[in-house]
């Protein structure tokens, strides 16, 4: 077997096992902390847990607002590196909500790039600088983990029987000596070949996060005995939290907690060190994100009152833009908290309330509904994320729902409390979620059914590991207020069918049958291009693709397929508000055929989206548009080819359609023989071609030599005007052989100047070459390629190229 074909199946074969990766760690650590934690019951931890009061809650939560507000002053450091100045206030802000999200999150779709996108758009700040700034981040997370590990295992190994201080202290040096070697790395000539910053910024970064750290862990040591060595336990957690984040687990659980533990064997008793790995999960972790979900929606509900000023207004848009993703993330812990307290045994003393005013049918039916609630509460999440209109409707009704389950099955007013908040922050962003589109019938990619089975099955674990009555088949019969056994398996039997249910459905459902169109009618096709303001529509015409609309109609995608790649053709035509729901669909009809997808030419204003749908994004290049309200005829790039033209008496004029339709034996020619002397041939998808069809339906700026009777086209360029003379572009420019110099930038030079006469605002040079378009002060706009995953990205060059008949 040849080696790229080697490549290509283990290339396949990493694509379809890295979803599965993190899963993989979360499965192993979860082992592992049961067999570490096995040796005590449930009033052992209640009581661990008792000893826990209020004033240490307090500490914990000073230390993580502190904590917190080192890892968003990375954000600072980081603009400063860019040399951009935004207001530090807003920043903070931006930087405390994606942390939150991030820290949840973890290396899942869940995460919190897209959040920075989103905020920093309104300051004008593009995706490629955004990029910059989460690799950034990155690189200073891992500079801070490797220098308060390094240093806290230098001055306190821990004392484990697998681990002996002189090793400990020569990991503690190497960390310290890869710190060294970054920032020694950063001072050289080799920043510029990996993009480092300087050594002052990232040496104020490396410190910065390492400070974050040491917060994080003093908020945990809060929760322990005061007689442990506080030096030897921040050297645990220090390790233990640079092995949850490189985990990728979201919030790095069950990772994080295995090797404090292994770290800490001997200090302290189990279930003590148990209860506040669970009351620091409260503190540094849920509390901060319940409060960004508090946030987020006062934010949209003060945007609402009709007196507000405009930049509140900015501002609002700005955070309601995060609510799919935010809606998503609550919702799946939303669902735990249900599945988790459905798996929890009651309360002895709210137990005794019940009896004596709830019925027992009541509590057994309200304990059952939490248990489905909570599985489909999870499930929901991916519609969320998609802003499908009828996900929220469940969400709401979820939400409610649980509230009241939680109170009828046992008081569980903790619950119910987290499910008012999810309830109240989805409320204000009903208009976010207006696609029609399915739920259930979408395929949820591995990456998702990953993130489920690992939220559900952690919550049936915790049930089973939690009861400690034997099992016996009677149990499934047996109903009373004392039963929690048999309420657990009823539950968590009733929540593994839906889930069963669900993957039978999607696998059996023909998403292709659903959702393939006839193909549209070129006329339609033409007439919604000539209304859209971009030039680029028109590349519809060329005849070369497949279009995927919205439910409207009222927008379109065009695309082609090679192989198993799907690519799309730039932004959508259209309505500008259905773009957004459009490339979801786009993904999803995709994501149903077994199609890898890519997004090519993909402009700014669409960047978000991408980051939002999960995928990975490329800059490919930047598109030249020139403004022609400031164009002068008289300046010396424009006067030097209306010289040109007269001292060789050339014409230029435009052709409309039904006169290139009549003429178009005079372009052939020209076509042919620009053609024959480059020994190429005709491409397409991203640009058009000679056909007798696609320049029918467009105008065309030609060049005459020798007159206007009788003389004879040497050179033309089809022409792409834009609605509303907005923009104007052209494609396909071509001329003879013999052409005199300067042929093509004269035919160039009069098209603008003729869009200026014309009323158009921009001209679009396209990807031009940078030197050339100079001369003309263009604007640069960034293009991107966006892709499911990075290991799809030569798969998908390769196809670009090849539809491209590159």
């Amino acid at each position: 077997m040849d080696r790229p074909v080697k490549y290509e199946k283990t290339k396949r074969l990493l694509a379809v096992v890295a979803p599965f990766a993190w899963l993989a760690v979360l499965a192993f650590a979860i082992w592992s902390l049961g067999k570490e934690w096995g040796g005590f019951h449930l009033e052992d931890l209640n009581r661990a847990l008792r000893r826990i009061g209020f004033w240490h809650v307090g500490i914990a939560l000073v230390l993580t607002a502190a904590s917190l507000l080192c890892n968003a002053s990375l954000d600072l450091v980081a603009l400063r590196w860019l040399k951009r100045d935004l207001p530090p206030v807003r920043v903070l802000g931006t930087a405390l909500i994606a942390a939150t999200f991030s820290m949840n999150g973890g290396g899942t779709i869940l995460g919190g790039g897209a959040i920075r996108l989103r905020f920093y758009a309104q300051y004008g700040i593009g995706g490629t600088e955004v990029a910059k700034i989460t690799g950034f981040l990155m690189v200073a997370g891992l500079l801070g983990h490797a220098l308060l590990a390094g240093v806290m295992m230098c001055w306190a190994p821990p004392t484990v029987s697998w681990l002996s201080p002189t090793w400990g202290r020569s990991v503690g040096v190497a960390c310290l000596v890869a710190c060294a070697a970054v920032c020694a790395l950063s001072a050289t000539r080799f920043r510029g070949r990996v993009i480092l910053p300087p050594w002052r910024i990232l040496l104020a970064a490396m410190f910065v996060s390492g400070f974050d750290w040491l917060l994080a862990g003093l908020a945990l040591r809060v929760f322990l005995p005061a007689e442990i060595s506080t030096p030897v336990f921040l050297t645990a957690t220090a390790v233990g939290q640079a092995l949850g984040a490189a985990s990728h687990v979201p919030g790095g659980v069950g990772v994080m907690e295995l090797f404090i533990t292994k770290f800490t064997v001997g200090m302290v008793e189990p279930v003590v060190m148990v209860g506040a790995l669970m009351t620091y999960r409260l503190t540094y972790y849920l509390i901060p994100f319940m409060i960004a979900i508090a946030a987020v929606g006062c934010r949209e509900v003060w945007a609402k009152r009709h007196w507000a000023q405009m930049t509140v207004d900015g501002t609002s848009r700005a955070w309601s833009s995060i609510a799919p993703r935010l809606a998503g993330m609550t919702a799946l812990a939303g669902g735990f908290v249900m599945l988790f307290s459905a798996a929890t045994p009651m309360d002895p003393h709210r137990r005794m309330l019940l009896e004596k005013w709830i019925p027992l049918a009541l509590v057994e039916a309200a304990h059952f509904l939490t248990a489905i609630a909570g599985v489909v509460m999870i499930l929901v999440a991916s519609g969320l994320l998609r802003r499908v209109q009828k996900a929220w409707w469940i969400a709401v009704l979820l939400a409610g729902g649980g509230i009241v389950f939680s109170l009828v099955k046992g008081l569980d007013w903790e619950e119910a409390f987290m499910l008012l908040v999810f309830f109240g922050a989805l409320l204000p962003f009903r208009a976010r979620f207006h696609r029609h589109a399915g739920i259930w019938t979408r395929r949820f990619s591995l990456q998702w059914w990953g993130l489920i089975l690992s939220i559900v099955g952690l919550a049936i674990w915790f049930g089973f590991y939690a009861s400690e009555v034997a099992y016996t088949h009677e149990l499934w019969w047996q109903f009373s207020f004392a039963n929690d056994a048999s309420r657990l398996l009823r539950g968590m039997a009733g929540s593994a069918l839906i889930l069963v249910f669900l993957a039978l459905l999607q696998y059996f459902h023909h998403a292709l049958a659903l959702t393939r169109e006839p193909p549209p009618a070129m006329d339609r096709i033409q007439e919604m291009v000539a209304n859209t303001s971009r030039s680029g529509g028109a590349l519809a015409l060329a005849g070369d693709k497949e279009f995927l609309f919205n439910f409207e109609r009222s927008a379109f995608l065009m695309y082609r397929d090679h192989g198993r790649t799907r690519v799309a053709m730039a932004d959508p035509i259209g309505d500008e508000e259905k773009f957004e729901g459009l490339y979801w669909r786009f993904m999803e009809q995709a994501q149903d055929e077994g199609m890898k997808l890519a997004f090519y030419q993909v402009g700014a204003p669409m960047m978000p989206v991408c980051v939002e749908m999960g995928l990975q994004v490329h800059q490919i290049g930047e598109a030249a548009r020139v403004p022609l309200d400031g164009l002068d005829p008289e300046s010396g790039k424009f006067r030097e080819a209306m010289d040109r033209m007269d001292r060789g008496g050339w014409l230029f004029e435009i052709w409309q359609p039904a006169e290139v339709a009549a003429r178009i034996g005079e372009l052939r020619p020209v076509s042919d023989a620009w053609l024959g002397q480059r020994g190429a041939r005709e491409k397409g998808f991203s640009s058009g071609k000679f056909d007798a069809d696609y320049l029918g339906r467009l105008p065309v700026a030609v060049i005459l030599v020798g007159g206007r009777v009788g003389g004879r086209v040497t050179a033309f360029g089809v022409v792409w005007p834009g609605n509303g003379r907005d923009e104007l572009s052209t494609d396909l420019m071509r001329h003879m052989p013999d052409a005199p110099d300067g042929v093509m930038e004269c035919l160039l030079v009069n098209l603008m100047l003729w869009g200026r006469q014309q009323g158009y605002r921009w001209f679009d040079l396209g990807e031009s070459d940078l030197f050339a378009a100079s001369d003309f002060q263009p604007v640069w706009e960034p293009r991107y390629l966006a892709v499911s995953n990075n290991l799809d990205l030569a798969e998908a060059v390769r196809a670009i190229a090849a539809i491209g008949g590159g």
